[in-house]
C-alpha cells in the first residue's frame, strides 16, 4: 500500500505526489513537494493518468459576501459560469489528469467578471460583475491554482456598503433624492463615480509589472502575480487626462501602445509608454471621419511599422451615460449612417497613410494585423483581422447574465466570422471586409481570440478562438483556425463554457503552432478545470479540476517563470 507524506506549506497542507502506473500491481510513490523533478513514465490515454498532488487550505477562506449563498440558493439551475465565485480567494495544488509539458514554466493570469452579486441586488449584464483573478502557475511539471477578487475601490465600496456604489457597465447607483442624483451627474462629468473595477483584461508590461484593466483609465490596477495580491492603483504621470481608453492595449517586452477616444473632438490619441515609465507619449491623432461621436474602440491592432485605428458605427454616447437606466446597447448607439472606417497610422511618425471607407462592422477583438508587400518589399496594404458579428450590435442584449442563464435549447447565438480588412496604401478611399475562413468551419460563431505573440503584427497562420456547436446561446467550443488552410480544429464538450484559449510557445520552437493552448472550463455539473491542448494536433494534453467551477473569465495573459 502506498504511503502518503504530508509537509506543511504557508497556509498549506500538501500531499506528496502519487503517479499511477501501466503496472496495476505497482504505485510510484511520491516526493516532496520541494523536489524539482517531476518524472511522468505513463504514456497511456490522458484518462488513464493521474498525476500530483492536491494542496487544501487549513483553515476555512471567507465567503465573498452573505448574499452569495442566497443567490447560489435561488439560482441553483444556473449554470456556473454565470453564477457568482464561491469564495473571495483560494488557492492550492491541483491533481492532473496527463502530463503537463516540463518546459511549461510561469503563470497563466486570467482576469474576469466572477460576482454579479451585491447585498441583496444581482446585477444584469455579464460585463457588471466584480473582477475575479485567476491564476495557474505551472512549474515541473505541476500545477497550483488560486482565484481572488480585485480590491478595486469599487469592490470594497460595495462590499462595505452592500449596494452598488460607482457606475459599472450597465449599472448605476441608486440615488437617495434628487440632490444626491445632480451630485452623482457631477461625479460623472468629473469620472469620481465612473468604476475602477478592472474585470477585462490583465497584461504583463515590459518592464515586469503586472497591470489588470478596464475601459476606464481609473480602472488600471496593479497586482502581485504571484500572491494576486491588489498593489495599488496604476497612475498615469502624463497630463494627458480623458476618462477611457481602449481595454486591450498592445503591449510587448518594449512597447505599450493604446487609443483615447476623445469625446468631445470626436477621434482618438495614439500613444505609446516606455518601459519602467507611467507616462503617456502622443504619436498622433485620428480625426473621426462621421458620426456624433468616436466609435467603440474595445481593441485594435497593430503591424510591423503601423497602427490600426477601427471607427466603428457602434459609438459612445454621452446622453446614454446619463441615464438612470440602461438602454439597449448601454454607453452606446448605433449610427449605420456614420458609414464605418479604419485608419492606418505610421508608428514612427504619426502621420496617417490611409484612410478608408469599409463595409459596416461590429467588433470586441482583433485578432492580428500584418503588411502585403509586393515583388520589391513595399507595402501596399495593410490586412487585419477581427472576430466579427456580421455588423450585428444585438451581441451586447445576448450578454446580459438572464439571457445567459435562460438556455432553453434554442439557437440564439449571432452569427459570427474571422472578419478580415484589406487597407489599400495606394490613396484608395475604400477598404474591402471579408471573411477569411468560412464561418460554418468555426460554427459561425468566433470571439476571445489569441496567437503566437512572436507573430504579432506578422504575417501569421494560425488563431486560437471560442467557436460554436449550435444550437447554443454562447460560444463553447475551442478552435484552431488555419488562415492558410481555411480550416479549422474544434474541442468541445457538452454544456462545457470555455474561456479564452490562449496560446504559449515552447521556447526554442520553430513553427508557429508549436506549444500549448490553456483554456479554463466551467461545466454545467457545477465544476470546472484547468485544461491543456497541444497547440498543433489540438488534442488534450492534461486537465486539472478546481475544487468548485469557477464563473466565465474573460482575457489573460503570460508570466514567464525567470
Amino acid at each position: 500500500m502506498a504511503s502518503i507524506s504530508f509537509s506543511p506549506i504557508g497556509n498549506f497542507i500538501s500531499t506528496a505526489i502519487v503517479a499511477v502506473s501501466d503496472n496495476p500491481g505497482s504505485i510510484n510513490k511520491g516526493f516532496p513537494f520541494w523536489s524539482s523533478n517531476v518524472n511522468v513514465s505513463s504514456k497511456r490515454n490522458v484518462r488513464d493518468l493521474i498525476v500530483t498532488h492536491v494542496a487544501t487550505p487549513t483553515t476555512p477562506l471567507p465567503t465573498v459576501a452573505p448574499s452569495w449563498e442566497k443567490e447560489s440558493a435561488g439560482n441553483r439551475m444556473n449554470h456556473v459560469a454565470w453564477t457568482s465565485v464561491r469564495q473571495e480567494r483560494w488557492e492550492g495544488e491541483l491533481i492532473v489528469e496527463g502530463e503537463i509539458p516540463l518546459w511549461l514554466s510561469g503563470t497563466y493570469l486570467r482576469n474576469g467578471p466572477g460576482l454579479w452579486r451585491i447585498g441583496d441586488y444581482d446585477f444584469r449584464h455579464l460585463f457588471d460583475g466584480y473582477a475575479t483573478l485567476v491564476k495557474l502557475h505551472f512549474e515541473n511539471g505541476r500545477l497550483i491554482a488560486g482565484h481572488r477578487q480585485i480590491e478595486s475601490e469599487a469592490y470594497k465600496a460595495a462590499k462595505k456598503n452592500k449596494k452598488l456604489c460607482y457606475r459599472e457597465f450597465s449599472e448605476v447607483p441608486k440615488s437617495d433624492n434628487f440632490l444626491a442624483y445632480v451630485g452623482e451627474l457631477a461625479n460623472l462629468f468629473s469620472g469620481a463615480s465612473l468604476t475602477d473595477n478592472a474585470n477585462t483584461g490583465v497584461v504583463k508590461l515590459g518592464d515586469g509589472r503586472v497591470v489588470c484593466l478596464t475601459e476606464t483609465q481609473k480602472g488600471s490596477i496593479v497586482i502581485d502575480p504571484n500572491t494576486l495580491d491588489t498593489l495599488g492603483k496604476f497612475e498615469y504621470s502624463d497630463t494627458l487626462g480623458g476618462l477611457i481608453h481602449s481595454a486591450h492595449p498592445i503591449v510587448t517586452d518594449k512597447e505599450f501602445l493604446t487609443l483615447l477616444p476623445d469625446l468631445v473632438n470626436p477621434g482618438y490619441l495614439v500613444v505609446k509608454m516606455e518601459p519602467g515609465t507611467n507616462e503617456r507619449k502622443v504619436i498622433g491623432r485620428v480625426n473621426c471621419r462621421h458620426g456624433p461621436a468616436p466609435g467603440w474602440v474595445h481593441s485594435f491592432p497593430v503591424t510591423e511599422h503601423y497602427i490600426v485605428v477601427p471607427e466603428m458605427p457602434l459609438r459612445y454616447c454621452a446622453q446614454n451615460l446619463l441615464k438612470a437606466e440602461p438602454t439597449p446597447l448601454y454607453k452606446f448607439e448605433w449610427h449605420p449612417d456614420s458609414k464605418a472606417f479604419v485608419h492606418v497610422m505610421c508608428k514612427a511618425s504619426g502621420k496617417i497613410v490611409a484612410s478608408v471607407e469599409v463595409p459596416l462592422f461590429v467588433t470586441f477583438h482583433f485578432i492580428n494585423a500584418y503588411e502585403e508587400v509586393d515583388e520589391d518589399g513595399r507595402v501596399t496594404a495593410v490586412i487585419a483581422d477581427c472576430c466579427e458579428h456580421n455588423a450585428d450590435t444585438t451581441i451586447l442584449e445576448k450578454l446580459k447574465l438572464q439571457n445567459l442563464r435562460s438556455f432553453n435549447g434554442k439557437d440564439v447565438l449571432p452569427d459570427a466570422r474571422v472578419g478580415r480588412f484589406i487597407i489599400p496604401l495606394n490613396g484608395s478611399p475604400y477598404g474591402k471586409l471579408e471573411a477569411a475562413v468560412d464561418p460554418n468551419e468555426h460554427g459561425r460563431g468566433i470571439d476571445m481570440c489569441s496567437i503566437n505573440p512572436k507573430f504579432l503584427g506578422l504575417k501569421y497562420r494560425y488563431a486560437y478562438a471560442c467557436g460554436a456547436q449550435r444550437p447554443c446561446n454562447f460560444p463553447n467550443t475551442l478552435t484552431k483556425i488555419d488562415l492558410v488552410k481555411k480550416r479549422a480544429k474544434t474541442w468541445y464538450e457538452e454544456g462545457a463554457v470555455p474561456s479564452e484559449p490562449f496560446f504559449v510557445p515552447r521556447p526554442g520552437a520553430t513553427e508557429e503552432d508549436d506549444g500549448v493552448v490553456i483554456s479554463m472550463i466551467s461545466q454545467k455539473n457545477g465544476g470546472g478545470y484547468a485544461l491543456l491542448l497541444d497547440g498543433s494536433t489540438f488534442k488534450e494534453i492534461a486537465r486539472a479540476k478546481f475544487p468548485y467551477g469557477l464563473p466565465y473569465g474573460l482575457h489573460g495573459c503570460w508570466v514567464p517563470k525567470h
